[in-house]
């Protein structure tokens, strides 16, 4: 369901209605700041008075989540508790997910805080601080990255958005400042924005599966003609760590679009 059209449904209908937010608010038993951030889509309405909600609105269960009026068609009863059942099921889902995002947050958070402790003990008592921090800057880095996995709505694009913002001032701090180290990271920032804008856009799993192998292939050959003019590594070396690089991409993609297929056939 698309919640800006639902909010946007239930501020015009409040209004077709001529009520308040207050008026509506005490006939549902919530308060007006809770309408408000409804219709605002800061928050939405709870699965427990969706029914109340939509009878104060004169509009069906099955209306109100679609965000529109269909006056053509008469919705049963018997539709309208199986709409409220699968989205209590869809709720509570979602909520155990959460949950679950949630104390891996915290034992990931508790792990790092563990380990960085650990490190500088160890580091203070060997006279290495310097290694230490090094170790407690990569355990950050990793922590930022895999915070929006955990914690926000959206943690794909969020993840990608921190890992090419800060991957090169994190090589920076560890003294890696070589403009190729940069070309590089802007090749493979590139190449994962790619792969996740062809995820999104094309139905087809089989096409996009060939074009991320063929994007793959001009990452692997562009960062190995990098590496090649940095060190000199012979070209039949970079030729067979590009062929195994693939093969490990397709092997990977592969199997990521067989449990796919399997998923779908299970849902049958």
């Amino acid at each position: 369901m698309e919640e800006n059209k639902i909010s946007r449904f239930i501020r015009d209908r409040r209004l077709e209605l001529g009520l308040t937010q207050l008026q509506l608010a005490d006939r549902l038993g919530v308060t007006d700041k809770a309408v408000s951030k409804w219709e605002r889509a800061v928050s939405y309405p709870d699965i427990t008075i969706l029914r109340e909600l939509a009878a104060a609105l004169e509009v069906s269960v099955t209306e109100l989540l679609a965000g529109e009026r269909d006056e053509a068609s008469l919705v049963p009863p018997e539709v309208e508790d199986v709409v409220v059942d699968a989205v209590a099921y869809a709720e509570t889902a979602r909520r155990k997910r959460d949950r679950w995002r949630w104390w891996t947050f915290v034992a990931l958070t508790s792990g790092c805080l563990i380990a960085a402790l650990v490190l500088m003990i160890v580091g203070a008592a060997h006279g290495s601080m310097w290694a230490a921090l090094l170790v407690i800057k990569c355990i950050a880095f990793g922590w930022a990255v895999c915070y929006p996995l955990l914690r926000t709505e959206k943690p794909v694009r969020n993840t990608l958005i921190i890992a090419s913002a800060g991957v090169y001032p994190f090589l920076c701090s560890l003294g890696v400042r070589d403009l190729r180290a940069l070309g590089i990271v802007i090749l493979s920032a590139a190449f994962a924005w790619a792969v996740y804008g062809i995820w999104l856009k094309c139905r087809n799993r089989q096409k996009s599966m060939i074009l991320m192998i063929l994007l793959g292939i001009l990452l692997h050959i562009s960062i190995n003609a990098i590496v090649r003019l940095q060190w000199g590594t012979a070209i039949e070396e970079v030729f067979f760590v590009t062929l195994f690089t693939l093969v490990l991409d397709a092997l990977c993609l592969w199997g990521a679009w067989a449990v796919e297929k399997v998923r779908f056939f299970r849902r049958r």
